[in-house]
């Protein structure tokens, strides 16, 4: 059977990683079907996979815009399915192609619609989000069968459409990341040498030590910069805790601004409670250096409130640090006892988890070694055979109607 892929638009919310793991690995499990990604001119997919079951279809320009992306999709992308005889439409977001010819998937990757009118963003930020939540309320009734990324993205799916839940199958993201963490981190060791910790392999290479910037002690967090990944809970926890003791590690900050009017909250937070010199705003940085600052961190602090299955997290426990998260679904869904959970709105227990991660190595020990066992089970493999029991169960009935 002939399944298209469109990766046309909403490849955010980790979506580049998404496809960049899941299409090779899908073209390795999956011998049967074919797959047609319907890409922008150039994509950078084309180049580096070569299987016999992935077709490329270029079928925008590059540069073309969010709007043009979808006004295509939703208007002439039905034409180019027919034309290429598609059976089965997957799209990895919240958003089906509602005039398509043939049954398709969805995946809910994007939980913002879902709650956004609970955090306090930009006006812009919740337009958008109306507008999302009107698509994917009208895409979850279109779908003939539904991708939860986990199960409080299925759970929540199910609380706001009941007649939904006989579409819904749970199928995990996978780690980008191939940890090989010393064995002893397998083994139930009471605590890891930081040295040991940080000669972890990411990908299929090593990466080299630290850079000399990253050897003193640091806490770390990893998100985008908009009101429910929480940060401006986490400074303010931070900055109880640094009252309490003056000896406390700076804390670093990782991630773009999608939210500018929340990042100057934030900035403006840390300048009030006089921690300039302890806060660090390092910006969007590659992926690979991301990793490299967890593998160096003393701890990686997670207090964001909206997720689905968070890669960050899945990269986190790959790369060996230890974990403070928030208690909000589906963080302890994902990280299980390989992390430490915290209250996200109450910053006197976010400094609490993160004084107990700074004072106790066994612990500290026990988190990454738990965690190291634990991402072994989020592969893209696992994902891949997940998907293909949802597509191909959708394509049953057609097979079923052309062998008779």
């Amino acid at each position: 059977m002939r399944i298209a892929l469109t990766l046309l638009s909403g490849v955010g919310y980790g979506g580049a990683t998404y496809f960049r793991n899941l299409v090779p690995a899908l073209a390795a499990i999956d011998r049967t079907n074919e797959y047609h990604l319907f890409v922008p001119t150039g994509h950078a997919l084309r180049d580096d996979i070569h299987a016999p079951n992935i077709m490329f279809h270029e079928v925008v320009g590059p540069a073309t815009s969010t709007v043009e992306r979808f006004r295509y999709e939703q208007l002439t992308f039905p034409e180019e399915l027919r034309r290429h005889r598609i059976d089965l439409l997957y799209t990895a977001k919240n958003l089906a192609v509602f005039r398509a010819p043939c049954p398709q998937v969805i995946a809910i990757r994007n939980m913002e619609p879902f709650r956004y009118q609970e955090f306090e963003n930009a006006w812009m930020l919740d337009v958008r989000s109306r507008i999302k939540w009107e698509l994917t309320k009208r895409s979850i009734t279109r779908a003939d069968a539904i991708v939860a990324v986990s199960n409080a993205v299925r759970d929540v799916a199910v609380d706001r459409f009941p007649e939904a839940a006989g579409k819904v199958r749970v199928v995990y993201n996978g780690t980008p990341i191939i940890s090989f963490v010393s064995l002893r981190a397998t083994e139930g060791s009471e605590a890891i040498p930081d040295h040991e910790r940080r000669d972890c392999r990411v990908g299929p290479m090593a990466i080299g030590p630290p850079r000399n910037d990253a050897e003193a002690p640091f806490f770390l967090t990893a998100s985008k910069f908009v009101a429910y990944a929480n940060q401006l809970a986490l400074v303010e926890g931070y900055a109880q805790l640094v009252a309490a003791r003056p000896d406390v590690p700076p804390l670093w900050f990782a991630g773009g601004v999608h939210d500018q009017r929340y990042f100057d909250r934030v900035r403006t937070r840390v300048t009030t409670l006089g921690l300039d010199h302890r806060v660090r705003f390092l910006g969007l940085i590659p992926q690979d250096e991301l990793h490299l600052l967890m593998r160096s961190a003393t701890a990686f602090v997670f207090p964001s409130m909206l997720e689905s299955c968070p890669h960050t997290l899945l990269e986190a426990m790959a790369c060996g640090v230890p974990i403070a998260a928030s208690n909000v679904p589906p963080m302890p869904e994902i990280c299980d006892s390989a992390a430490m959970y915290f209250t996200p709105r109450d910053p006197g227990d976010i400094a609490r988890v993160m004084a107990r991660l700074l004072d106790d190595a066994a612990l500290r020990g026990r988190l990454v070694a738990v965690g190291t066992e634990r991402v072994r089970a989020f592969t893209w493999e696992r994902t891949a055979h997940g998907l293909v029991e949802a597509l191909n169960h959708v394509l049953a009935p057609r097979v079923t109607t052309s062998v008779r």
